[in-house]
């Protein structure tokens, strides 16, 4: 695969320089603060002009990975920036080389996406904010909610795969009871610390509630989940965890399943909830993952 290295795009100078074409692109792009609405509406404006197999948003910080096609051959790499901040990376691939004229079509329409894919993050990063969970630092039932049907379509829709992992304290009411709440507080936060540790830039980790917790895995075979939510499982058994100054052992049982094509996000949920609990009654300190369906 041949890789033309990395630019940096910034946005456009002067808008109202632009021609009719671009003011169009531009408006379509403002229509949405969602940021995988937006770069769908990205990829589809690009297709219009330059074809292309393979389409790619990353951006680590804010846990962004958008793959739309399959990756191949010619690969041109952008970095994008607004006055020097980072706004993640753009990679765009075919098959057949990129002829010069292509080459600066793309940076053109690439130009046009920074302003929207900052109006984008920012959207994000409020709607995160205000979706902290205070004890865990994890984000809360309120985005996990907006997060899943998102996640649900655009995986349904290039066919991608996705898993949800459901996960409970094993007795966390016996630990409130005798120690109180607040070092139960205390080892759900070190509970959530842990969990991200096990997590790759692409999946999510949210407090669903109460002791109960909430994994989307991207792109993750069920087989993979499955041995990561062991390891996970015989992590947390094996831990002592010190809360106030007592040493608590504790343990997780886990539901993991993976999206149908038919899925909402209320069956996907309740599924997951359903062998969570299946875990709980059949011992505890468990994993039950549904049977993989072809």
């Amino acid at each position: 695969m041949k890789k033309i290295s990395n630019k940096i795009i910034s946005s456009a100078d002067n808008i109202t320089n632009l021609s009719n074409e671009s003011l169009n692109t531009l408006f379509i792009l403002q229509k949405t603060l969602d940021i995988n609405v937006l770069i769908e509406l990205f990829d589809d404006e690009l297709k219009r002009h330059i074809f292309h197999d393979y389409l790619n948003y990353k951006n680590p910080d804010e846990k962004i990975n958008i793959n739309i096609g399959k990756i191949i051959q010619e690969k041109l790499t952008y970095d994008l920036q607004l006055n020097n901040k980072n706004l993640g990376t753009l990679i765009i691939s075919k098959k057949k080389i990129f002829t010069e004229s292509e080459i600066e079509k793309i940076e053109d329409l690439i130009s046009l996406l920074i302003y929207p894919i900052t109006n984008s993050l920012l959207f994000r990063q409020a709607i995160t904010n205000a979706s902290i969970d205070p004890i865990t630092k994890l984000s809360n039932r309120m985005l996990f909610d907006k997060i899943i049907e998102q996640e649900i379509e655009f995986a349904q829709r290039y066919k991608q795969k996705l898993l949800l992992m459901m996960l409970d304290l094993d007795n966390f009411k016996k630990i409130n009871d005798s120690f109180g709440h607040n070092t139960g507080d205390i080892l759900l936060n070190s509970i959530a610390q842990k969990l991200i540790e096990f997590m790759r830039r692409s999946d999510l980790v949210f407090r669903y509630g109460g002791d109960e917790f909430c994994i989307i895995l991207r792109n993750t075979s069920l087989n993979g989940g499955n041995i990561l939510a062991n390891r996970i499982k015989e992590n947390i058994s094996e831990e002592d965890f010190s809360c106030n100054g007592v040493k608590i052992k504790t343990s997780l049982s886990i539901g993991l399943v993976e999206l149908h094509d038919k899925d909402n996000s209320i069956k996907f949920i309740e599924r997951a909830d359903n062998l969570l609990y299946k875990a709980k009654n059949s011992g505890r300190n468990n994993v039950i993952t549904e049977t993989q369906i072809n």
